[in-house]
């Protein structure tokens, strides 16, 4: 089922910032010596620092919401960080003495793991890292630590950081071998996301971290179809649409994420958007 590939998504889309952002780089990248001690994740392109939001991070922040959100759905989700799908098939393979193929893995797999993936089975989307799609600001605050027990400040606990004014950052995330729940499930995190529901990065807390999704563009290809659907073009092994905007949401009006189509494993009858 999995080992040929029936068909591909791929989504670009811009990450506007609304509100200051702070993804704390492991060590100072900075070639100045007096940049401030804590200082945001960035990359050298072409010579010049640019800000990053690595693709993991994306990645962490969709799929942690996602749980949530399936959840409020009434599905179950594996506890990911105390009993993963991947643990709980491999102790049924143990106690079965049996090797389960990558459909039966897939259909033993929670929602969450069917889309972001597991230890047993590869993830079916793969996010990238986002860059500046053009200029952006970096600022620069002085804060102070705060005493948890008085709740006061502490006394030479000044600290300086530097963050992300405002950027409008382009990314993508492509999908394979995809059913339409689980694009409709990337979408409706999206609305999340311009909903204010999710933040990126430190300092949420503050009101940092918001994020306006924007200038989404969707590319399917199906790549096993004897058909040419409406608003689909012919390549040389794959049909194809191309769909902007507010369109994109048109397409997943009528699909819904539910006990039914979470189940689904045969992608060589699925219909195509």
């Amino acid at each position: 089922m999995f080992s040929k590939l029936y068909n591909e998504a791929i989504i670009t889309f811009n990450m506007e910032t609304t509100s200051p952002l702070f993804i704390k780089a492991n060590e100072d990248s900075s070639l100045d010596p007096t940049s401030a001690d804590n200082t945001y994740l960035a990359f050298y392109k072409d010579g010049k620092q640019v800000p990053v939001i690595p693709g993991t991070s994306i990645k962490g922040v969709f799929r942690s919401n996602a749980e949530a959100y399936i959840r409020a759905l009434g599905l179950g989700v594996c506890d990911v960080l105390n009993n993963p799908c991947g643990n709980i098939i491999n102790k049924e393979q143990r106690q079965q003495r049996k090797k389960y193929d990558v459909v039966e893995k897939y259909a033993r797999s929670c929602p969450i793991c069917k889309v972001f993936g597991t230890t047993t089975m590869k993830s079916r989307a793969n996010f990238y890292d986002a860059f500046p799609d053009g200029e952006f600001k970096i600022g620069k605050r002085t804060s102070v630590g705060i005493d948890r027990i008085t709740g006061a400040s502490r006394r030479g606990a000044l600290f300086d950081f530097e963050y992300v004014e405002y950027c409008d950052f382009k990314s993508q995330i492509k999908l394979k071998n995809f059913f339409p729940w689980q694009l409709k499930l990337i979408f409706d995190l999206f609305d999340r996301v311009n909903d204010g529901l999710i933040a990126f990065g430190g300092l949420t807390s503050k009101g940092f971290g918001r994020i306006e999704v924007n200038k989404i563009n969707l590319e399917l290809r199906y790549y096993n179809s004897s058909k040419l659907p409406e608003g689909y073009t012919q390549k040389d092994y794959f049909i194809c649409k191309k769909v902007e905007g507010e369109e994109v949401y048109k397409i997943f009006k009528d699909i819904r994420i539910d006990n039914n189509s979470v189940k689904r494993c045969d992608l060589e009858n699925e219909q195509i958007l």
